[in-house]
């Protein structure tokens, strides 16, 4: 290789380095023991990354309405969550725990959780949780932000459900979400086992808009759908300069989904999850096999023949709570 090409493979390198740091230089430092510490409590049988959603399951939900839940799985009281608040079902003991306080947590009131993921699991070194807010909020250490963007936050180890530290993930702006309708209402972001097509991202995510988008591809062609689709975004750039482009990850209107009907998205970790996840939707969902309603857990899954099932959890049946959850991570078991 001549010296002018190994000049340009060292620079290249230098690019890729520089890009990498620019993705997680916004992110705080890990906690001292994350997801390991707060799970303790828990004593759970670990996580099953294959596992099927079902009523063994532990999900993070949170809820369209203020409500309560009950039993407390550390006292036996209720619960009372806020739109803005997070709470975990802790199947195994059919109990509750509070997960995450906005206003103690320093987050305004009335605020409003539209989508959510957590990466707080009983093996995870970081106990991290994700936010997209209903409307347009202010945020502790990180100002003004709008229903398009993701916003990130700590645990604070020591306590039961509040988080600190707060950052921008991703600024919907900077990719082409800014209408009404391009507001995000379902989100899961990978932590490994990518997809092997999109295994050159810095970082993967999926999600699901309000109503109708229209987005610019790999090669910037424009994207149109709806709130029935799930988007999927290839990150060469996080926060405050948010860049990539965007996939349809899943067709929701050719698989016969009712326009904008998604409104939650949960998905195993594993390469044999790969073309399988869940979901919740906004009201009554017949098709395929699925027959259900809102607070239903739905699955797509290819090794089904790409079909809809379930409800494999039904939520009020199931966990007991009254409410209906609009936002959904799940930690799948055994």
């Amino acid at each position: 290789m001549s010296t002018g090409r190994w000049l340009r493979f060292g620079l290249c390198l230098a690019a890729v380095a520089a890009l990498l740091l620019l993705v997680v230089a916004a992110r705080p430092a890990a906690a001292s023991s994350g997801g390991i510490a707060r799970w303790a409590q828990l004593a759970g049988d670990g996580i099953a990354p294959n596992d099927i959603a079902g009523p063994d399951d532990d999900p993070v939900v949170s809820f369209t309405t203020p409500g309560t839940v009950s039993p407390n799985c550390n006292d036996g009281t209720d619960i009372h969550y806020g739109v803005g608040d997070m709470v975990l079902y802790w199947a195994k003991f059919e109990c509750w725990l509070p997960w995450f306080d906005a206003e103690g947590s320093g987050l305004p009131a009335g605020t409003d959780i539209n989508a959510l993921h957590d990466e707080c699991g009983p093996t995870e070194p970081r106990c991290d949780l994700y936010f997209v807010f209903a409307k347009a909020q202010r945020v502790p250490d990180v100002g003004r932000v709008q229903p398009h963007d993701i916003v990130g936050a700590q645990w604070v180890e020591g306590t039961q459900d509040i988080a600190d530290n707060f950052w921008l993930v991703f600024d919907g702006s900077d990719v082409g979400l800014t209408t009404a309708s391009e507001r995000i209402d379902a989100l899961f972001l990978f932590d490994e086992d990518r997809p092997p097509a999109y295994a050159h991202c810095a970082e993967l995510g999926l999600g699901s808009t309000v109503g109708n988008y229209r987005v610019r591809d790999q090669w910037g062609n424009w994207l149109t759908g709806g709130g029935e689709d799930i988007l999927g975004f290839c990150a060469s750039s996080l926060g405050p300069d948010t860049a990539g482009y965007w996939f349809v990850y899943h067709d929701g209107s050719a698989e016969g989904m009712p326009r904008q009907a998604l409104i939650g998205l949960a998905r195993e970790e594993g390469n044999k999850a790969i073309g399988r996840f869940n979901f919740l939707t906004k009201g009554p969902f017949q098709v395929d096999q699925a027959d259900g309603g809102a607070g239903d857990v739905f699955e797509f899954s290819t090794y089904n023949d790409s079909i809809y099932r379930g409800p494999l959890l039904r939520f009020a049946e199931d966990t007991g709570a009254a409410g209906v959850p609009d936002s959904i991570h799940i930690y799948y078991f055994d």
